[in-house]
């Protein structure tokens, strides 16, 4: 395991919880194939589709230790399937460009990349020896979940990527990357106040050390000198390093990542990547949940209390299922509908869309996780992988009445991943078909996973655009003043998922129509994710 702050994502006791876990020497990987014996393995054209997860946890924490129910695959449709790990946080992502001329290290080093470059280094492993499994080099889906999702994006663009896999799966991605500027330098970004650029953090670990590398300290604070620099960073322990972030409640902390070096990822973003055509142009699912933003709202303080320490209790339902909903449409409308539209302008049309609507979790009384929860971020896993016997019931939502629908639904979205990584093509499975997403005369052509009691799977036009979320503002009818000064302040000038897309100004002014006295600052979340 990765180092990080273990926590919910990362299997260990939870006494541990908290704690920062984990070894330097984490690049492993698993491989799940058919149980067949050496005379058996399959050879030629009869070797089997490959599928490589890369797991989520806001790449600074999780494992692929945490993903045995991927073995259902192989198990029940012949896939190999490979899971990887790779390094996170600062010791994944932590830029260099721009503080010295350092010819000694090459340009991929000092992109800082570091985790995406462990990726490749994964791939390219998969592509020299999975055919000993009976996996088939030439067929290898890359999918992955958050920032798995968000890693399966930045290998769509990596020029480094190229050829070492025919088709990617992105669930609930997150299309967020940093330039060098601010990777290096966060001053003129609205989060600049995380402190978490690379130049703030090397000020932070020399100071930190003065007292125990004086000598060290006086020669860097000039910060002329890099291979001393260097040397004082790899000196420096993983708890030193990690000590330097404050973790949310499941571990993850903020830094930039992943960082557009014109190297391993190409300097423009990934949307004028994707528009301009110029990518590793493979079949491309991407999509996203219902109410993705109830899994990171759920427990913060401004919207629950804890019962017992632990559970928690809605303090405002209207309030919590409003912001939830502007913030789960404005992660689709950002992440998901944007991304497929610009592979699409791009002249790309092997691209499906899809949105997870399944919010079954039991209607307990008084606590209520059915609406704490609904189709939340990561509840789509499950289904994803066919676990049809409940071992990844990660929300505990799982109860003999909504059985018999999860297992149908499960079986036809994970027949549906087999399908698309077997062919290229997803099919379901009793339906009329899924079109793909440029495939609709209104807004985009999106598949709605869901139960037959709610309307099972069914294709409809979805499109959520950010300038009609941010008119929703301004509908008092649907918002109350601070409401909407409240959502608007979280999501466009706090939240690092879409701070792009808001400004002070435009806050000051919706603050003045509506007559709010809270300044921005009141709303800045008492946590991170």
């Amino acid at each position: 395991m990765a180092p990080q702050y273990a926590g919910l994502l990362a299997p260990v006791p939870k006494h541990l919880h908290g704690e920062i876990l984990g070894d330097e020497d984490c690049l492993t990987l698993n491989v799940f194939s058919p149980s067949w014996g050496r005379v058996d393995v399959p050879t030629g054209r009869a070797l089997r589709p490959v599928m490589v997860w890369i797991h989520g946890g806001g790449n600074a924490v999780g494992t692929s230790a945490s993903y045995d129910v991927l073995m259902n695959y192989a198990a029940e449709s012949g896939i190999i399937v490979v899971s990887i790990n790779y390094r996170l946080g600062i010791l994944g992502w932590f830029c260099l460009h721009g503080f010295h001329d350092m010819p000694d290290y090459s340009q991929e080093e000092l992109s800082g990349n570091f985790g995406t470059l462990d990726i490749i280094c994964a791939l390219r492993w998969v592509k020299d020896n999975v055919s000993v499994f009976g996996g088939d080099p030439e067929n290898v889906t890359i999918f992955g979940e958050s920032a798995g999702a968000q890693n399966v994006l930045t290998l769509l663009v990596s020029p480094l990527a190229t050829g070492l896999f025919q088709r990617a799966i992105a669930q609930s991605p997150v299309a967020e990357t940093y330039s060098i500027d601010e990777a290096v330098n966060l001053s003129q970004s609205p989060l600049s106040s995380l402190n978490n650029s690379s130049s703030k953090l090397i000020d932070d670990f020399i100071a930190a050390s003065a007292g125990k590398h004086a000598e060290t300290a006086h020669e860097l604070s000039g910060r002329d000198r890099s291979e001393t620099l260097m040397d004082f960073l790899r000196s420096l322990s993983v708890r030193e390093l990690l000590g330097a972030f404050t973790p949310g409640s499941v571990g993850i902390y903020l830094s930039p990542r992943p960082v557009r070096d014109g190297v391993v990822i190409p300097r423009e973003g990934l949307k004028e990547t994707f528009a301009c055509g110029e990518w590793n142009r493979v079949p491309v699912i991407i999509g996203s949940n219902r109410d993705e933003y109830r899994t990171f709202l759920a427990d913060k303080p401004e919207h629950s209390r804890l019962l017992f320490g632990r559970m928690p209790i809605l303090k405002n339902r209207k309030s919590y299922i409003a912001e939830s909903n502007f913030l789960s449409s404005a992660w689709r409308a950002m992440h998901v509908d944007e991304i497929a539209d610009a592979m699409v302008s791009g002249g790309h049309k092997d691209v499906w869309s899809y949105r997870f609507d399944w919010d079954e979790a039991p209607a307990i009384p008084f606590v209520r996780p059915d609406i704490l929860l609904g189709a939340a971020h990561a509840m789509e896993m499950s289904f994803a992988f066919g676990d049809i016997k409940g071992e990844f019931d990660i929300f505990g939502v799982n109860t003999p009445f909504n059985k018999r629908g999860r297992r149908k639904l499960a079986k036809a979205m994970s027949g549906a991943w087999v399908s698309f990584a077997a062919n290229g093509v997803p099919t379901i499975s009793g339906s009329n078909g899924w079109r793909r997403h440029h495939e609709s005369l209104f807004g985009s052509a999106s598949l709605v996973f869901d139960s037959e009691k709610d309307g099972g799977i069914r294709m409809e036009s979805l499109r959520a655009t950010i300038s009609d979320l941010k008119k929703q503002l301004l509908d008092a009818c649907k918002f109350s003043p601070l409401q909407c000064c409240s959502i608007y302040a979280r999501a466009f000038l706090w939240s690092p998922l879409f701070h792009r897309w808001g400004s002070r100004e435009e806050f000051e002014a919706l603050r003045t129509q509506h007559k709010c006295v809270e300044s921005a600052e009141y709303f800045r979340p008492k946590m991170e994710i």
